[in-house]
């Protein structure tokens, strides 16, 4: 008596479910990123360092399984170093998805180091600063 897999069917219709959900994912929307103190020139460049190490992510709908993009604002605030390196990153104002909160610290970590803080910016911080505090918002917007 031959004996046959008993699971290579199911396999093989999860995989095709699984593949057709992942095709139907629609194209991220383009977020936003704001640096409040974006009027000096320092800080653009913060931006444009960040900005390519940060997405969009989908968040799966547990009952049908499909990604969906969802409106969210993230409060970030993170402290450069004269020489640029990160000292510290914060979620000051959850998305209240954890996913995008995350999405947006990693992506400051990973843009990190950034270049070094000019003496003039670092001159309008408190005394005794190590850091300049820079509060950014990641605004995921769906359109």
């Amino acid at each position: 008596m031959e004996r046959r897999p008993a699971r290579v069917v199911p396999l093989v219709v999860a995989a095709a479910l699984l593949a057709g959900a992942c095709a139907a994912v629609p194209p991220a929307p383009e977020p936003t990123l704001d640096i409040s103190a974006a009027s000096h020139p320092y800080f653009e460049l913060v931006r444009r360092q960040i900005r390519p190490h940060w997405a969009f992510p989908c968040v799966t709908n547990t009952a049908t399984g499909v990604c969906q993009y969802k409106e969210a604002h993230v409060g970030l605030e993170f402290g450069i170093l004269p020489d640029g390196s990160l000292r510290y990153v914060d979620v000051t104002q959850s998305s209240g998805y954890a996913l995008y909160d995350d999405r947006a610290v990693d992506a400051v970590r990973r843009a990190a180091p950034f270049p070094p803080v000019p003496d003039d910016v670092m001159a309008r911080q408190p005394t005794r600063s190590a850091a300049v505090a820079v509060h950014a918002q990641f605004n995921y917007v769906v359109k």
